[in-house]
C-alpha cells in the first residue's frame, strides 16, 4: 500500500500543471479494503476503495497514503519471523491510539455473489518496495496463524483473501522495513445468477 514513514499531513502533488490532493491517514478506524456494489445505477457500480470511519469519507486508493507510525514497531509473531524479521512495523487487529486500525468489508447486498463472499486479490507488489509485507491474523481457540496476503519484496507470495459479504474483519498489517510500499489490488466475485466473474478496477495502493 502507498505507505510512508513518519509523515502525517495532506500532501499536494503537482504534475504537468495539475494539482492532486493526497490525503495521509495515520490513525483511527479505516477499511483498507471496502468493496462496494450498487446495481441501482447504470452502469452497475462495483468498486474497491478506502473507507475512513472517522471522517465518514470514501477515498480512491491512489489518493491516499496509509502511514504506519513509529509506535507500531513490535516483535513479530513467531510464524512470520522469516518474512518480517524479529521485529516489524505492525498495525494491530484491535484499536490502539496513534495507529491505523485496518479492516476489510464488503458493502454488497446478500445473494449477488456465490456463497456471499468476495476475494481481494494482490495483483502486484512494487519492485521498489523496501521490505516484505504480510496481512495476517490469529483464528480459533488455539490462535492459529492465518496469512491473508503477503509479498516478499516485489514478489507476491500469497495473492488473495476471501471476505464475507456483510462482514467486517480486522487483520494485522506487517511491514519488515520502513519506506514507501505500493501494491495493486482488485476485488473479484462470482455472480450467483450466471457464474460470471466480476472484477473491480485495478487499484493502486
Amino acid at each position: 500500500m502507498n505507505l510512508t514513514h513518519w509523515i502525517a499531513w495532506v500532501w499536494v502533488l503537482v504534475n504537468a500543471g495539475t494539482v492532486l490532493a493526497v490525503t495521509a491517514l495515520s490513525e483511527g478506524h479505516i477499511d483498507v479494503f471496502e468493496v462496494h456494489y450498487d446495481s441501482s445505477v447504470s452502469p452497475t457500480e462495483f468498486a474497491l476503495h478506502i473507507h475512513d470511519h472517522v471522517s465518514k469519507e470514501h477515498f480512491e486508493p491512489a489518493d491516499v497514503i496509509l502511514q504506519v507510525n513509529e509506535s507500531s514497531y513490535f516483535a513479530s509473531p513467531e510464524g512470520l519471523i522469516s518474512i518480517l524479521g524479529s521485529a516489524a512495523y505492525i498495525l494491530p487487529a484491535t484499536q490502539e491510539a496513534d495507529m491505523l486500525y485496518g479492516g476489510v468489508s464488503a458493502d454488497v447486498p446478500s445473494g449477488v455473489f456465490q456463497n456471499n463472499q468476495l476475494k481481494i486479490q494482490m495483483v502486484s507488489a512494487g519492485s521498489a518496495n523496501p521490505g516484505n509485507f504480510s496481512m495476517y491474523r490469529f483464528v480459533g481457540s488455539a490462535g492459529a496463524l492465518e496469512v491473508g496476503l503477503q509479498s516478499i519484496g516485489g514478489s507476491v507470495s500469497v495473492n488473495e483473501v476471501t471476505i464475507p459479504i456483510g462482514g467486517h474483519e480486522h487483520w494485522n498489517w506487517g511491514f519488515s522495513a520502513p519506506g514507501t510500499y505500493t501494491f495493486e489490488f482488485q476485488g473479484v466475485g462470482v455472480k450467483s445468477t450466471d457464474s460470471s466473474i466480476l472484477g473491480t478496477a485495478l487499484e493502486l495502493f
